[in-house]
This record gives C-alpha cells, structure tokens and sequence, in this order.
C-alpha cells in the first residue's frame, strides 16, 4: 500500500513541462500554443498520468487525433506560404515584361502622347440607364481642358471617350496626363457613378510589402498586378 501511495503522490507532482526551456523570438510567439509547445505538452501529459488510473484509450486517441490535426494545419500552412511565394515570383518575371508596354486598368487619366490620345473606356455598371453623361478634362493643373457631351448610356454598355487632343479653343493640348471626371444621372435626376479604364505606360516595376508586384504607370498611380485587364501587343 505504502508503494502505491508513493507512485501516486509522484504521479500527481507539478510535471516539469519543458515550455520554460523554449525561446520565444516575440512576445506574440510566447502568447501563443504553438507545434512544438503542443508536443511537449502531450508527451509530459503521458509521462505525468497516474499509472493506477491511466488515460482511456477513447481520450488517447481523441489527444493522438487532435496532434494529427495541429501537424497537418502546420504543413499546409508551410506549403500555402511556399505557393505564395512561388505565384509571387512568377507575377514578378511576368511584370518584368510588361516595362515600356501600354497597359489598360481602372483609372482617370487619359493620356496624349505622340501618336495622339490613347484609348480610354467608360462603363455603366448600373442597373438603370444613364442620362446627360458628360465628361471633363482637366489638366495637371487643374484647369477645365475641355468638356464632352456623350448623351445616354444603357446599363453594361461601353463606350470610348472620343477626344482629338484640343481644347476649349481648338488648340492641340501638350503631351502628358490628364483627369477625366464623369458626370452621370438617371433618370430621376439621382447621380450616378460610371466605371473608367485608362491605357498607360508601365514605367517601373517594384514589389510591394507582401511579395507581389506593383505596377508604375508614367504619368499616373501605382497599381497592383492583378489590376491590369489587357495589355497592348
């Protein structure tokens, strides 16, 4: 009896777990039960149970199961973060490609180059029909370039922003960028709002904080890869 009381006095001592020994790099790492702080925990857990009243098999298996379940979140997770990185570095050698190339994404600025007035595309995603749409040009500045009545336009449909690169006064306007604001109503005379896409020139290529590129347009803002829907051949 007196070596029964013993094991059992043993068994039930304060286990000396082993997570002491573990060097968090930060305080979150400490805050948190991680894959090796789990393991230490489960073998300490059998090394320190009492042997007259050992663990069910049913609780066995449920702690075996949950380890299982930790070890294979852990591997996913490393082979979800290796594809990440994988997908990031083929989004960058494709943006490598696309510098000096003419781009079409969501934007305002419609530019005049050399060879005229690149393309700019105006959209009513709405599901009612837009009236009086107008469209003013601005420059750099901010000075009113020049203002163009587009009339109607019928939900999902598209339209290009005819412009010729003059003025109020007909004169031809400088190279450079310029803002496109949209003015649209339905027709109970509520404002609507219209969808734009702008053609531009990648100038830089550069990735951001998570790995994945970000696109400079010269004249314009930075945007992400995956903003661009077509590039010119």
């Amino acid at each position: 009896m007196t070596t029964i009381n013993n094991v059992t006095n043993n068994a039930s001592a304060t286990p000396d777990t082993g997570l002491e020994n573990i060097e968090y790099k930060t305080q979150e790492e400490h805050s948190t039960l991680g894959r090796d702080d789990f393991m230490k925990l489960f073998v300490t857990q059998l090394q320190y149970q009492d042997p007259m009243n050992p663990m069910e098999s049913a609780e066995m298996a449920s702690q075996v199961a949950q380890f299982n379940m930790v070890d294979l979140m852990y591997k996913n997770n490393t082979a979800l973060e290796n594809m990440t990185k994988a997908q990031n570095m083929a989004a960058s050698v494709s943006a490598i490609n696309l510098l000096g190339h003419k781009v079409e994404y969501e934007g305002d600025k419609i530019f005049v180059t050399e060879q005229g007035v690149e393309p700019f595309v105006i959209s009513n995603n709405q599901e009612t029909q837009a009236t009086n749409v107008r469209a003013s040009i601005y420059s750099q500045a901010g000075n009113l370039v020049k203002e163009i009545d587009l009339g109607p336009m019928e939900p999902g449909q598209e339209m290009s922003l005819e412009w010729d690169g003059k003025d109020l006064n007909g004169n031809e306007v400088s190279e450079g960028a310029y803002t496109v604001a949209l003015y649209a109503e339905d027709s109970s005379g509520q404002e609507i709002e219209l969808t734009t896409r702008t053609m531009g020139t990648v100038s830089g290529i550069d990735n951001g904080e998570d790995g994945f590129p970000k696109i400079t347009i010269q004249g314009d803002k930075a945007i992400d890869f995956n903003e661009i829907t077509k590039v010119e051949s």
